[in-house]
């Protein structure tokens, strides 16, 4: 222990400052450096099983040592440490084993590289490099050269078959001299110590097999370090030194693809601060405008953060001047919504809110058409399936008299600003026509246009919201009707991204009952495929990833999406995802070890590690948990 304590004093000053308390006023006094009875001894070897302690009763040093005080000093060293042949028992805290690497492979895949650096447990790497004599290599390798020539000339002159690995060593040896002699920088030579951290004995052992497992994949050749575990653990501290040796020669090109930070920072200047990246701490801030397309997929369990990364998200969108949607089925954005003083639309068919399903949108150059035709496709959920009579000989022309009778027309683009006619009009329109077809068309109609339901769907628009965020509420829609009301806010949302060219978000919440319904999944489809020409995109989120592949409209809204967010997934879903998204083995096993609000970004080959931080004062209005709100 005592090694420890004067090579950490050696390292921050020498002077014994580093046991100081870090709330030292400016009046007070350094405690003397720290004296030892075995100081002299410092250098000498550990036995396995022997600890160095600090031999002293010193009044600063009793003081940096007290239990229960946590000094400087006690977070930059171990209390104790009990020192095996292959590992180190940290008294009180847990166990660590250190190895070292002593060769790489010619080619070292950055894939094989995340398994060790995201290894699913507390990992220590330490890459240290330092400069090589240049003049010395250049002779070494040149007397290996030499000796590999004169190996092959023996071996052909006694008649021997080639020996393929001294064959490839020559050609090796051959390539770095040329590339010596050609670059200006000096060889390096690589230092690579990794530590790996445990709970318990049989914990570390455990963990140990695994990785070992991913070197021998990654085809580096590492070792134990036997009886100089002291070594390495100081070898992985923020030192700057490295105590075991073991070095290899390495390319500086070659090195910058293996060093663990070489992950681009996701942080673009208009963006959305999603969290903070959990591989290195860094915010990420995406734009997702300035994708190929806005378009985003988020997936998880039930518990794993989805819907407050969608609040979330939804709230960062309103403070930054975006324009909102959000198709709520369950009535969880409500109370976000007032807070922001958004516009909630509650869509129940007692709502007072009304939307006419026959309204034109005087900013679509085609409105009269669109119209007729999204017309249709509410009145074929409403009626069931219809004919291509039905539909050709009987509803198109209702639907041009009923619009003409309003003096709208359908080549006069400033009368498409009229007030349009209700449901009630057409339904009157099909009562006069004599015609069988029409006779039965109203029928199936009557309860919509003078009916029971006349009150929701047989009523002049009434709503025009101005704020950026707007909220659909459709938790008290019965299932029955959900799929009317969804072609209404859909039609209505594209009126409103249509009337005005603004950065716009349209967020659906339990997108598998949108996606469950025909009409609904083609709707989304559409925006999915159209929306990025009026700067606006849809951010669609579900429990299922096998939902995204349910259906052609389903996959052409996942293949459109330029940014995947996977939170925590069930064991079941891992192989479905995995084969989606293009997972590697590591990431595949820690979807089901993420916490809530823990997530993998995935935006084409970047894959970020991220955690969402929701404030304190936000989580009361967003939590959906029931014992969250039980103890508000």
């Amino acid at each position: 222990m005592t090694n420890w304590l004067s090579q950490l004093d050696r390292v921050l000053g020498g002077d014994g400052s580093w046991g100081k308390s870090i709330t030292e006023t400016p009046h007070q006094t350094a405690p003397p450096p720290l004296q030892t009875a075995e100081a002299n001894d410092a250098d000498k070897p550990i036995a396995p099983g022997e600890s160095r302690l600090p031999a002293t009763t010193s009044g600063s040093v009793a003081d940096v040592l007290q239990i229960g005080t946590r000094e400087l000093a006690d977070h930059l060293a171990p209390a104790a440490l009990k020192i095996e042949a292959d590992c180190i028992q940290i008294v009180g805290e847990g166990w660590v084993r250190i190895w070292f690497i002593e060769d790489v492979p010619k080619t070292l895949g950055r894939s094989a590289l995340d398994a060790i650096y995201d290894f699913p447990a507390e990992v220590r790497v330490s890459l240290f490099v330092r400069p090589m004599d240049k003049t010395a290599v250049r002779e070494m390798l040149r007397q290996r050269r030499t000796s590999l020539h004169a190996e092959r000339m023996t071996r052909t002159q006694q008649g021997r078959l080639a020996d393929y690995n001294a064959e490839d060593e020559l050609n090796d040896t051959e390539a770095t001299l040329r590339d010596l002699e050609s670059s200006h920088l000096p060889p390096q030579e690589l230092l690579w110590t990794i530590a790996l951290y445990a709970r318990n004995l049989d914990e570390l052992e455990l963990l140990s097999r695994r990785l070992e497992d991913y070197l021998l994949d990654a085809d580096l050749r590492a070792y134990r370090a036997s009886l100089r575990q002291e070594d390495g653990l100081i070898s992985v501290q923020p030192f700057g030194l490295n105590h075991l040796g073991h070095g290899r020669n390495i390319s500086v090109s070659s090195f910058a693809g293996m060093f663990p930070f070489s992950r681009q920072i996701q942080a673009d200047i208009k963006g959305i601060p999603y969290g903070i990246d959990r591989s290195n701490g860094a915010w990420v801030i995406v734009d997702e405008f300035a994708q190929n397309n806005p378009n985003q997929l988020i997936v998880g369990m039930q518990g794993s953060g989805k819907s407050m990364f969608l609040k979330y998200k939804a709230t960062w969108s309103v403070l930054l001047g975006m324009r909102s949607f959000i198709l709520d089925l369950e009535g969880e954005f409500e109370s976000m919504c007032r807070a922001l003083n958004g516009t909630y639309l509650d869509m129940a068919l007692t709502s007072p809110h009304q939307m006419n399903i026959f309204d034109l949108n005087p900013e679509d150059p085609d409105a009269w058409m669109n119209g007729m035709q999204d017309a249709l496709a509410w009145l074929e959920i409403a009626l069931g399936k219809l004919t291509p009579r039905e539909r050709n000989v009987i509803l198109i022309p209702a639907y041009a008299r009923m619009m003409e009778e309003a003096q709208i027309h359908q080549k006069d683009p400033p009368s498409w600003k009229k007030k349009p006619p209700l449901l009630s009009d057409l339904y009157l329109i099909l009562r006069s026509d004599e015609r069988r077809e029409a006779q039965d068309l109203a029928d199936r109609l009557e309860t919509f246009a003078i009916g029971a339901y006349a009150h929701a769907f047989s009523q002049p628009t009434n709503v025009n919201p101005r704020s950026p965020l707007v909220v659909f509420g459709l938790k008290n829609v019965h299932p029955e009707m959900q799929a009317l009301r969804m072609r209404q806010i859909n039609t209505f949302i594209w009126s409103n991204v249509l009337a005005q060219l603004q950065a716009t978000r349209i967020f659906v919440d339990e997108a598998w009952r949108w996606l469950q319904q025909p009409t609904a999944a083609a709707d989304l489809a559409e925006m999915a495929r159209r929306f990025r020409k009026r700067n606006a995109g849809i951010i669609l989120a579900t429990q299922h990833g096998g939902d995204l592949s349910a259906s052609q409209q389903a996959t052409v809204i996942r293949d459109t999406a330029s940014t995947t967010i996977l939170f925590k997934q069930t064991a079941s879903s891992i192989a479905t995802i995995a084969g989606l998204f293009g997972l590697n083995e590591v990431e595949a096993r820690e979807l089901l070890t993420l916490d809530r609000g823990e997530s993998i970004v995935i935006m084409g080959p970047t894959h970020i590690p991220l955690y969402t931080v929701i404030p304190p004062e936000w989580y009361p209005l967003w939590t959906t948990d029931p014992r969250d709100r039980t103890n508000a």
